[in-house]
């Protein structure tokens, strides 16, 4: 019997010996080559932790968010930047638990990035502006908005969320993953087997991008470091996705807006076309601008293209 403790013992400490390992080497190379841009970059102290975020250009303002992911941050909107900033401020922001923003060990939710959303605006923009943001992301604006309609002018939704799949709510089985991952030392080894360059290759090319000849390395590198960046706390944002926290229903919020939501629908995304098309149901004031040939993300994909409709949409009269 104490044979076999011993042997129980001395596996169980190579096992964790071997965690601590593959994570320190994940924590000491996955930011190495430093692909996050910083140029024009300051940070807003948010009482929830530092917020990244660039300001370029001159004119109206225009606040660009990227997508609710642990590898998402504002380099997604690199290539509309230097295009908007022509005619716009452009203010780019790296979400609360995203790219070169704090990382806390909390539980994210849709309403924390509704008060994010909203401080940003007033505390660093300090007047109403325009707001262009993408899928998972999307119905915080559309609740920020809801909750104080002075602060967004207009508003641009990229491949906005389903409402069904806003619609689920935490479960025992969401949320035992959700307490699994967020384990100090097994969980970080589970997110970071998990979140490895092959499974950013996978999402790059099933996702994110409908041509797959347009995806570069060096893009999927930025993505990786992104999941990684400091030690790997970029797991507590993803717990929050996988264990349910972050969907709320929007179904009010679309249904009672007084202006217009712009979507722009990627239409090689199955299903897409119906799922932004509920919106239209709930609200006439709805408008849907379809662009083919690109999946998730077209602002990366098709950046000229996605320019000049975010453009003709921010020329119009409210």
């Amino acid at each position: 019997m104490k044979k076999n403790t011993k042997k129980l013992l001395f596996f169980s400490s190579a096992a964790l010996l071997g965690m601590y390992a593959y994570n320190r080497f994940v924590e000491e190379t996955a930011a190495k080559k430093n692909m996050l841009p910083t140029e024009n970059g300051a940070y807003y102290p948010w009482n929830q932790g530092n917020i990244f975020y660039t300001k370029e250009g001159n004119g109206n303002p225009v606040l660009l968010i990227h997508d609710t992911n642990p590898e998402s941050s504002s380099l997604e909107w690199t290539k509309i930047t230097k295009r908007l900033k022509k005619d716009h401020t452009v203010y780019t922001i790296d979400l609360l638990g995203c790219g070169l923003s704090d990382k806390p060990g909390v539980s994210y939710t849709s309403y924390m990035y509704v008060q994010l959303i909203t401080s940003f605006i007033k505390e660093v923009i300090k007047e109403k502006t325009d707001v262009v943001a993408t899928n998972l992301t999307t119905p915080s604006v559309i609740m920020a908005n809801h909750m104080d309609d002075t602060i967004i002018d207009k508003m641009i939704l990229i491949n906005p969320a389903s409402m069904s799949l806003l619609d689920q709510s935490p479960c025992l089985k969401s949320k035992t993953k959700q307490t699994l991952i967020n384990l100090p030392l097994v969980g970080t080894f589970i997110y970071n087997l998990m979140m490895n360059p092959k499974f950013i290759d996978k999402k790059f090319r099933e996702i994110y991008y409908g041509k797959k000849h347009l995806i570069s390395s060096k893009i999927e590198d930025a993505y990786y470091e992104a999941a990684h960046i400091d030690n790997s706390r970029g797991k507590y944002l993803y717990s929050s996705l996988i264990g349910k926290f972050m969907n709320t229903n929007i179904r009010h919020a679309v249904k009672s807006c007084k202006k217009p939501i712009y979507l722009i629908c990627s239409k090689e995304i199955k299903n897409n076309i119906k799922n932004v098309e509920e919106y239209s149901k709930y609200n006439s004031n709805v408008e849907i601008t379809y662009i083919s040939g690109c999946k998730l993300y077209p602002q990366l994909e098709n950046p000229e293209k996605t320019y000049q409709v975010i453009t003709s949409i921010l020329k119009k009269e409210l």
